[in-house]
C-alpha cells in the first residue's frame, strides 16, 4: 500500500503536469549599463549587455521559461552579419556565436515567437547590447601578470 502511494506521488505530477509558473523576468535598466550606449539602439526590452575583446569568440547562451511548454523560436532581427544564432527549442534556449573583427558598440535585436498549440503565435522583441573592447595588453615587465624572468 505504501509503495503504491509513493509511486502515485512520483508519477501523478508527470501524468497531469505541474502548474509551476515561470519566475517574472528581471530586465536591467539601461542606466546600469557599464559602457556608454545610445538608448535608441534598444528595441523592445533590454535583455542585458556584454563586453568582449576584439577577435575573441563570443558564445552566449540564453534560456527562457514557457509555462505551457509551447514551441518557441528565436531569430536575429538586427545585428552584424557575422553573428550566428543557434536555436535549441527542446531545451528552451539559444546561443549567439560571433568573433568581432572591429571595435564597436552594437545591438543585437532578437525576436522570440511562441507558437501555442491552440491560438495565434505571439512575438516579443528584445535587445542585447555588446561592446567590443581592445585586446588586453599583457605587461612585459616582471611585475604582476608579466612574463617570468
Amino acid at each position: 500500500m505504501l509503495r503504491t502511494l509513493m509511486s502515485l506521488v512520483v508519477v501523478l505530477p508527470l501524468l497531469i503536469g505541474t502548474n509551476n509558473p515561470c519566475p517574472e523576468p528581471d530586465y536591467p535598466s539601461i542606466e546600469d549599463c557599464p559602457f556608454p550606449v545610445d538608448p535608441n539602439l534598444v528595441e523592445g526590452k533590454l535583455l542585458g549587455w556584454l563586453q568582449i575583446e576584439l577577435g575573441e569568440p563570443l558564445a552566449h547562451t540564453r534560456t527562457w521559461c514557457d509555462p505551457d511548454g509551447d514551441s518557441v523560436r528565436v531569430e536575429l532581427v538586427k545585428g552584424p552579419e557575422e553573428v550566428k544564432l543557434i536555436n535549441k527549442p527542446r531545451i528552451a534556449s539559444y546561443t549567439i556565436l560571433w568573433r568581432p573583427k572591429q571595435l564597436t558598440t552594437t545591438a543585437l535585436v532578437l525576436r522570440a515567437t511562441d507558437n501555442p498549440i491552440v491560438g495565434q503565435p505571439k512575438s516579443d522583441v528584445g535587445t542585447l547590447l555588446i561592446q567590443v573592447v581592445p585586446t588586453m595588453k599583457r605587461s612585459r615587465s616582471g611585475g604582476c601578470g608579466g612574463r617570468p624572468r
